[in-house]
């Protein structure tokens, strides 16, 4: 994992590239919700199987936009007052770290896989804390 401490704005900085990733994400979902949107406003063709289908996708496409928009984060700066704390969950017997954020907002830790990776970045967040 690659993150340090910036002493001058006191944030942490992620190296990870997940900005990249949340914005290609964040695309092909917008492109979905567009397509859906123009696949509905069709008035030809009347309400059967497929416009079920297009609305199914339209739902889960809004989820979607709602969740990379509204819960997560891909800043690859963080100041550390806007830090709540390091958290773990376990999915499927893998252990996934994220950090939680003042605003309610997540940030995927993808490239932190180890114990020793995370106590070293609990001690981080201990001393700064002080």
């Amino acid at each position: 994992m690659k993150f340090k401490y910036n002493e001058a704005s006191a944030s942490l900085e992620i190296k990870d590239g997940l900005k990249n990733h949340f914005l290609i994400v964040r695309l092909l979902l917008i492109v979905t919700f567009v397509n859906v949107l123009l696949n509905l406003s069709n008035a030809q063709v009347e309400f059967g199987l497929m416009k079920l289908i297009w609305l199914l996708i339209g739902m889960a496409a809004a989820v979607g936009l709602r969740h990379y928009f509204m819960k997560k984060t891909g800043a690859d700066t963080i100041l550390f007052d806007q830090i709540a704390g390091i958290k773990e969950r376990e999915v499927k017997g893998i252990k996934k770290y994220f950090l939680e954020l003042k605003n309610g907002k997540i940030r995927d830790l993808i490239e932190l896989q180890s114990e020793a990776e995370y106590k070293e970045l609990q001690t981080l967040f201990a001393k700064k804390k002080k």
